[in-house]
């Protein structure tokens, strides 16, 4: 129970988990186009990669006040 917990704590895991929505919703023949379920996707893409990296400063701040 902890680890979904966990997982929905993260926002990388929130965006994945919504695009993932949209993708089913879009194949369950609700009428989206293929440009903006694309679109989305990539702006989702983007979102998780530049998270991601705000990520590894966040871990690097930390060992450096660790050494410190």
């Amino acid at each position: 129970m902890k680890v979904i917990k966990n997982l929905f704590g993260s926002k990388k895991f929130l965006a994945a988990f919504a695009a993932a929505l949209v993708c089913v919703v879009a194949e369950l023949g609700v009428e989206l186009s293929e440009e903006l379920v694309n679109q989305l996707l990539v702006i989702v893409g983007v979102y998780i990669l530049g998270q991601g990296v705000a990520d590894i400063g966040k871990e690097k701040a930390k060992v450096e006040l660790e050494e410190e």
